[in-house]
């Protein structure tokens, strides 16, 4: 078209396919992909229709040079820890990466200021990162079915929800099927949502 493809976008889509032995001709083919302006704003590479035609195991270190990215779909793969560099998605507006074996989340997380929606379920996520309480634009999040026992302080103070549903009966907030049993924050324990998962 009328522009380029911005080389630092492709190098990330080029490190991901040779980090997982991808089968793959071209970076362009990897999942369902939407540029604007020659950047890569909208990404599906979960393993399903539409998605990467394998598990993805890895992210490669330099992930967070995608830095225009406003939506990553990254379900049904094999990755089991984020790279740091995903703090600098700071357009990122939603992430889906659940279903999973995540461990742990980047410590540095709160700096995707501009994250509205974030699916974590289905994970074996043990820790949340003190980070994670500075994600004020958080409308939705998704933290069920994970090995959590602690929350970090500060967790209420996220400008969520805590028992709603929206339009389409979604949770803005569910973290059923984990392992909160003591100091429990008030804003988890008295939510409607704190049984809560959703059905695969």
């Amino acid at each position: 078209g009328d522009s380029c493809f911005y080389n630092q976008d492709i190098n990330v889509i080029y490190e991901l396919i040779l980090l997982n032995n991808l089968d793959y001709n071209s970076p362009l083919e990897v999942g369902t992909q939407l540029w604007y302006e020659g950047r890569l704003r909208s990404w599906i590479a979960g393993h399903y229709f539409g998605g990467v035609n394998a598990q993805l195991d890895t992210l490669p270190n330099n992930f967070g040079d995608i830095n225009d990215l406003r939506s990553l779909y990254l379900e049904w793969n094999n990755i089991n820890t984020m790279p740091q560099s995903m703090s600098n998605l700071t357009n990122l507006q939603s992430m889906y990466i659940s279903n999973n074996n995540l461990i742990n989340i980047a410590e540095n997380i709160g700096g995707l200021s501009q994250l509205y929606f974030l699916d974590l379920g289905y994970n074996q996520i043990t820790i949340i990162p003190d980070s994670f309480v500075e994600l004020t634009n958080l409308q939705y999040l998704w933290l069920f079915n994970n090995q959590l026992e602690i929350l970090p302080d500060g967790f209420c103070n996220l400008n969520l929800n805590w028992s709603g549903m929206d339009p389409a009966w979604y949770p803005y907030f569910a973290i059923g099927g984990n392992r909160l049993c003591e100091n429990i924050p008030d804003c988890v324990v008295n939510s409607s949502n704190f049984e809560s998962s959703l059905d695969q």
